[in-house]
């Protein structure tokens, strides 16, 4: 059991607080998906010092992700991505504790798989918004935060659900709270309103090709890039949510909905704006621009391009 003595955090004190160590190595983070920025995530709370982990993920690791995640590698192919983030963590810190759901997150385990946790991480994919609400709908009995972290391109986005708040993650993503998870399982996400921030230089055809995807096979972009940004934007709002009843009150609040914080490394921009339909359209009107004026690299992301990638 590592302790605030443990020297592996003694470079940590130029940073924060011997209470604030103490706080992350007692709290417990439930993570909804490790296969890319979850997984990066939970690597950097362990590094941090969070003591506890419960992480859910039904899917294994295939050559697709050795681009963007740590635990991708060619020996980890094939291999449920849960045990890869536990081996990794435990690695790290042989005395913390790693619970596993390798069915992912279920109507039948959701309860269990919060349990106490602190804070959850909602990493689940946009296309099944029925995790989403099962998760936010936990939290909220739970009276955690529900943290939503997602890379785009070259960037990153976060937001948190306070559990108590008029603003929930069915509101914000254009669900009925009355909804049952049945009806929630029919619906798609909006784009527009769980993507506030466009990257200004974007391929706009790769929104495209997203978004007129009839069989499901397509994908949403991501490199390494977008996925460090987001588990360093996302391991500093835990930081903040898990250390709030000990820490000074020179500490800055948790960026809570409907706030949305951002980062971007190719921009070199991060901001703090309120997300809403109105700022992604404005996002998008300024990349549709510079699109029309020839500004904006092409990103091989059009169906030719992956027809053509998949026939060599």
């Amino acid at each position: 059991m590592k302790t605030i003595s443990s020297p592996e955090f003694s470079r940590n004190y130029g940073f924060w607080s011997e209470a604030e160590q103490g706080a992350l190595i007692a709290s417990r983070v439930a993570i909804g998906g490790v296969g890319g920025d979850g997984f990066q995530l939970g690597v950097k709370l362990a590094r941090m010092g969070v003591g506890s982990f419960s992480v859910a993920d039904p899917e294994v690791f295939e050559s697709e992700n050795v681009n963007r995640v740590e635990g991708a590698k060619t020996s980890s192919i094939g291999r449920a991505k849960v045990d890869i983030f536990r081996e990794t963590v435990l690695d790290i810190n042989p005395g913390a504790t790693v619970d596993v759901w390798r069915e992912g997150v279920t109507r039948d385990n959701t309860q269990e798989f919060m349990r106490g946790a602190h804070l959850v991480f909602d990493e689940s994919e946009l296309t099944r918004p029925e995790i989403g609400t099962m998760i936010a709908r936990q939290a909220r009995l739970q009276g955690i935060p529900d943290v939503l972290v997602m890379n785009v391109g070259f960037a990153a986005q976060v937001m948190s659900f306070a559990p108590r708040s008029a603003w929930t993650f069915e509101r914000f993503m254009g669900l009925s709270a009355t909804e049952d998870l049945d009806q929630i399982s029919e619906r798609s996400v909006d784009l527009s309103r769980c993507l506030p921030y466009i990257p200004p230089y974007t391929d706009l055809r790769s929104l495209i090709t997203l978004q007129e995807d009839e069989t499901g096979d397509v994908s949403l972009p991501s490199i390494s890039v977008g996925v460090d940004l987001a588990s360093a934007i996302g391991s500093v709002q835990a930081f903040l949510h898990l250390t709030r009843s000990v820490s000074s009150s020179r500490r800055r609040q948790p960026v809570w909905a409907p706030r949305m914080a951002y980062i971007d490394a190719y921009a070199l921009t991060a901001r703090v704006v309120k997300a809403s339909k109105a700022t992604h359209m404005r996002h998008l009107a300024i990349a549709a621009l510079r699109q029309k004026l020839g500004r904006n690299p092409l990103a091989s992301y059009t169906p030719a391009d992956m027809q053509k990638r998949s026939a060599s």
